[in-house]
C-alpha cells in the first residue's frame, strides 16, 4: 500500500509540474505581448506627436511627412526591443478596416498584417482620413492645419513558446493607432 501511494504521488507531482510549466510558458507569452503592446502604443503616440507639431517661426509643419514620422516611431520601437518598422506608405496609407469605419481605427482586415514576418511592426500613416494621400516631403505651408493624422502600427505577434501557439495559432494580431489634429494658425 505504501508503494502505491508513493507512485501515485510522484505521478501527481509530475502532472502538477507539467501544468505549472505550461501556465508559466503561457504567462510568459502573454507578458511579452503586453510589453510589446505598450511599446507600440508609445511609438504611435510619438509619431503622431511629431507629425502634428507646428513650427511658429516657419509657419509650417516640418515633421509632417513619412520619413520623419517613421524615425520618431522607430526610435521608440527600438527602445522597446522591437525591430524598426516597415513603412507601408506609399501604396497602402490607410489599412482596410474589417468593420468599414471611416476613421481607419482597428479592427483591420487580415491583409494589413500579411506583409510582415512575426514580430515585425508595419507602419501605416493615414493623412486626413484619405486613403492614397501620402506626404513624402513636409508641406511648405500650413495647408493641413486642423486635419487628422493617424499613425498606425500593426504586428503579427509570434509566440516565444509552443504552448500558446497550440492554443491560439502561430500568431495573434496586435494593432495600435493614435489620431492627432495637425496644429497651426
Amino acid at each position: 500500500m505504501g508503494r502505491l501511494q508513493r507512485g501515485q504521488s510522484s505521478v501527481e507531482f509530475g502532472l502538477a509540474a507539467v501544468v505549472l510549466l505550461l501556465l508559466a510558458l503561457g504567462l510568459t507569452d502573454l507578458g511579452r505581448v503586453f510589453y510589446f503592446g505598450v511599446g507600440l502604443t508609445g511609438a504611435t503616440r510619438e509619431g503622431a506627436r511629431q507629425a502634428s507639431w507646428f513650427d511658429v517661426t516657419s509657419g509650417a509643419n516640418p515633421y509632417l511627412y513619412d520619413s520623419a514620422i517613421k524615425a520618431a516611431v522607430d526610435g521608440v520601437l527600438t527602445n522597446s526591443g522591437l525591430p524598426a518598422s516597415a513603412l507601408q506608405n506609399p501604396g497602402t496609407t490607410c489599412p482596410a478596416t474589417s468593420d468599414a469605419n471611416s476613421q481607419f481605427n482597428p479592427p483591420y482586415t487580415d491583409d494589413a498584417y500579411t506583409a510582415g514576418a512575426p514580430n515585425q511592426p508595419l507602419l501605416y500613416i493615414c493623412y486626413a482620413d484619405t486613403p492614397g494621400l501620402d506626404l513624402s516631403a513636409a508641406p511648405t505651408d500650413n495647408s493641413y492645419k486642423g486635419a487628422d493624422v493617424n499613425v498606425i502600427v500593426v504586428m503579427s505577434y509570434g509566440f516565444a513558446t509552443g504552448f500558446m501557439s497550440g492554443v491560439l495559432g502561430n500568431s495573434v494580431h496586435v494593432a495600435v493607432n493614435t489620431h492627432m489634429v495637425i496644429g497651426g494658425f
